[in-house]
C-alpha cells in the first residue's frame, strides 16, 4: 500500500469521525436542554451555528435541571424521625 493510497482512506475516516463528533455532540445537548427545561431546538441552533463557542456558551450558562412534575423526591427516614 503506497503512500497516496493510504491518504486517499485517511480523508474519508477523517471526515466521517469529524461528523459523528459533531452529530454526538448536537445530541447530547438537546438532551440536556429537555432535562434542563429549554427548548432543545434552540440550544442544537446555538450548537450549531456558533460551534464551537456556542458549545461552550451553553456548558457555561446552563440552568439547573428541572425536576418533573409528577417526580417525587427519595424517601428519606430522617425526614420523618419523631424528635
Amino acid at each position: 500500500m503506497s503512500a497516496k493510497d493510504f491518504s486517499s482512506l485517511v480523508d474519508p475516516v477523517l471526515v466521517l469521525c469529524i461528523l459523528a463528533a459533531l452529530i454526538a455532540t448536537i445530541r447530547i445537548c438537546a438532551k440536556d436542554a429537555i432535562r434542563r427545561g429549554k427548548s432543545p431546538w434552540l440550544v442544537t441552533l446555538l450548537v450549531i451555528v456558533f460551534f464551537p463557542l456556542g458549545l461552550l456558551v451553553w456548558l457555561a450558562f446552563r440552568p439547573k435541571i428541572v425536576e418533573p412534575a409528577d417526580s417525587k423526591k427519595k424517601f428519606k427516614l430522617e425526614d420523618f424521625r419523631a424528635q
